[in-house]
């Protein structure tokens, strides 16, 4: 743990969101800015449920009482979030879209991880997942172009959850050191390489089945849409390349990026005075 990590209390902000099935076009009245973000909570569910998992394997097997009790706040930040993203989910299903399909084939895939990997990779997948929701998070906490135009409830439930993501995005990190007394370093890049191609084939799947929902698949003017918001303008991949290959130094460390000042402004715009967070 860095001395940044071991500062780090979390606990869990038990908030309820309510989405409605008429908000079918929530993002500023925009189906591909909308979908693309559906795209990534159809993952939350089954992916949460599995980082809950991959964490507590070792729970009992951590000494420090710091990281001790960052493994609980943990567990409950992501036990809200999982909920509140089954909600939104359910939406998406009374809003014609493939959601319940889908998830069952993110749930297939992370069983398929319990049952076939050692519970020390299934952690270092963890790690690598985290690694791209804090990279998210962080972009959202800190470009207003993400989420501008969006109703305001769907947008206040993404800073939500990207502030609690930077919030707890050294707790497997650390746990995985921790069990592994620091000799984590391939296993965790081999993780991250093979979790790169996977997340990132599960959200593009995610896109094409709810593009078709909507009759939009084919249309090259709706996936040039696509590509602009992920690789030119905000650049949502784009803008995590370096941080991706981050990853990759012996010496990383998630929060090497510091940015709880963002997670305090965003904290003050979700809970707060309503104000910009950026």
């Amino acid at each position: 743990m860095n001395a940044i990590s071991k500062s780090m209390v979390l606990e869990p902000r038990n908030e309820h969101f309510h989405f409605k099935t008429a908000e079918r076009d929530w993002h500023g009245g925009d189906p591909v800015k909308t979908i693309i973000f559906n795209a990534f909570s159809i993952m939350f569910p089954e992916g949460e449920k599995f980082f809950i998992d991959s964490v507590r394997n070792f729970q009992k097997q951590i000494d420090d009482p710091v990281l001790k009790k960052q493994i609980k706040g943990f567990i409950g930040q992501e036990a809200v979030h999982t909920r509140e993203h089954i909600e939104y989910n359910k939406q998406l299903d009374l809003q014609g879209y493939s959601a319940t399909k889908l998830d069952a084939g993110i749930k297939k895939r992370m069983d398929w991880v319990r049952r076939n990997l050692n519970k020390n990779r299934q952690l270092a997948t963890t790690c690598a997942l985290e690694h791209f929701t804090a990279m998210m998070s962080d972009l959202m906490m800190s470009d207003p172009a993400y989420l501008d135009g969006a109703d305001s409830n769907y947008q206040k439930v993404w800073l939500w959850h990207a502030m609690e993501e930077a919030e707890h995005k050294g707790v497997a990190f650390d746990t995985l050191k921790a069990v592994t007394k620091n000799k984590d370093y391939f296993l965790r890049c081999r993780s991250m390489l093979i979790s790169t191609v996977l997340f990132n084939y599960f959200i593009l799947s995610h896109i094409t089945v709810m593009l078709k929902d909507r009759g939009l698949s084919r249309s090259p003017k709706v996936w040039w849409q696509v590509a602009k918001f992920l690789f030119g303008k905000p650049g949502l991949y784009r803008r995590m390349a370096l941080p991706w290959l981050s990853y990759f130094k012996p010496s990383f460390h998630p929060w090497d990026h510091d940015n709880r000042s963002k997670v305090a402004r965003t904290e003050q715009h979700v809970l707060g005075d309503g104000q910009a967070y950026a």
